[in-house]
């Protein structure tokens, strides 16, 4: 990687951003003559990658979705081994119970909760997959009449919420999924990540972050690293780029230049937007999360159970509660004896968190951990935290309307990013295909995207 130019340039295309969607933009553009700009000293992004004692502590994105899902065929195409997250059973932690079933009518029977609102649950469930199976993963369209209904109104609106101990729940999967609460996201986001929960997911061996790794190594594009981009600027023929690396200023030329960030940060850097643009941008606006990870002195299953990934957890600050060592080998497991725990916490407990110190932080987490797990008191050997203040741009009641003015090209500038799609690692690599299809020279992509 190239940490700074001797002398400013014209590039084909410069993408700004480098994570999952800028990079697959810059590897589809192998025969171009392309810059990629990335604010800090490694690209990847949300893919952020850990070790921790013999397992690996994905900071921000878990899993990629399986199936013929684009980033699955990526995956796949560039080496990275995946494996398959065999889980069982669905499971919760509510009301100090955590409760686990191999069905959803054995979890629901487990739910601390009257009796008529399980069958309604499972009503609501049993409705969920057979209408909307079909949304999980695709590319939203305003003309879609499926997407149009789960969009119009809530989740709390589209359940007929009224229980609240049910409306906990979903808001611990709506949080997860959307930063926000069952009321205030729209269905389509916290339904699309319930039903594609129950789909297939993988493991990345060796962390997401090998995603991201290996289209960094394979692309032909120049990565420069550590460049704060300060103001993108379009005329009729170029657009121009500033940015800053090691204290020196910088001005670089492109012919097409892809806006590859979070709305909030493509609005800080580039001016003279047309109206409709600035306001589309505009309502895409960010929640946070914050993610943390105890390496213990016991293999995580002495907690989770058998068959247990990834558990909501509803009434904590944290949101959520995941096994990392779920697809490692039980014989690798019991050999090294250690087990690592990760919990997360959407935007308004990240919000709250981010106020802390990281040692105050990871006591919030800790006292969440030996709530819901006391066996593991005395037991944390290792912790860490990560938070992400543009973590998930949440679908809002009427984002539909305007998915199209968000994904709208202008003056040689393109946007992709999870949040011109639906949110994820998939959502960022439909992004990038639609960018380089927009793209004058997109007929000479790689293939296999």
């Amino acid at each position: 990687m190239t940490s700074q130019p001797d002398t400013p340039e014209t590039y084909d295309v410069v993408i700004v951003g480098g994570g999952i969607a800028g990079l697959t933009v810059a590897y589809q553009l192998n025969n171009k003559n392309v810059l990629l700009l990335e604010k800090e000293e490694h690209p990847g992004g949300r893919t952020l990658s850990t070790n921790m004692g013999p397992y690996v502590f994905n900071q921000g994105a878990q899993m990629i979705p399986g199936g013929e899902t684009n980033v699955a065929k990526l995956a796949d195409e560039l080496g990275v081994t995946r494996t398959l997250i065999d889980k069982t059973k669905t499971s919760t932690y509510m009301n100090g119970k955590f409760v686990s079933g191999s069905s959803d009518f054995k979890f629901l029977l487990g739910l601390p909760i009257p009796f008529f609102e399980k069958i309604k649950m499972a009503f609501g469930i049993m409705r969920m997959r057979s209408r909307y199976s079909g949304i999980v993963d695709i590319s939203p369209r305003p003309d879609d009449r499926v997407l149009q209904e789960l969009s119009a109104v809530t989740l709390v609106e589209r359940l007929n919420i009224r229980h609240p101990d049910v409306k906990a729940f979903w808001d611990s999967v709506s949080k997860s999924s959307s930063t926000l609460a069952a009321d205030e996201v729209a269905a389509f986001q916290p339904v699309n990540t319930f039903l594609h929960h129950a789909a297939d997911e993988f493991f990345v061996e060796g962390g997401t972050v090998q995603v991201t790794k290996a289209l960094a190594e394979q692309t032909k594009a120049r990565i420069e690293t550590g460049a704060t981009v300060k103001e993108v600027v379009s005329n009729e023929t170029v657009v121009s780029i500033q940015y800053e690396n090691n204290g020196a200023s910088y001005s670089v030329q492109a012919n097409q230049c892809v806006m590859a960030v979070p709305a909030p940060l493509a609005l800080s850097v580039l001016r003279d937007l047309p109206g409709f643009k600035r306001t589309a941008l505009d309502q895409c606006q960010y929640g946070a999360m914050s993610s943390a990870a105890f390496l213990v002195d016991k293999p995580s299953e002495h907690f989770f159970g058998k068959g247990n990934w990834r558990v909501p957890v509803v009434g904590m600050t944290t949101i959520g509660i995941g096994d990392p060592t779920f697809t490692f080998s039980g014989d690798m497991k019991q050999q090294d004896g250690r087990g690592l725990i990760r919990l997360y916490a959407g935007d308004d407990g990240s919000q709250m968190l981010q106020k802390l110190s990281d040692d105050e932080a990871l006591d919030v987490f800790e006292n969440d951990l030996l709530d819901i797990f006391p066996s593991a008191r005395g037991l944390v050997l290792d912790r860490a935290l990560k938070h992400w203040p543009h973590a998930i741009c949440p679908w809002r009641v009427g984002r539909l309307d305007l998915i199209d003015d968000i994904r709208a090209p202008h003056d040689n500038i393109h946007y992709c990013g999870d949040y011109t799609e639906n949110s994820g690692l998939e959502s960022a690599v439909l992004s990038a295909k639609r960018v380089v299809s927009e793209l004058a020279f997109g007929q000479q992509q790689n293939a296999g995207v």
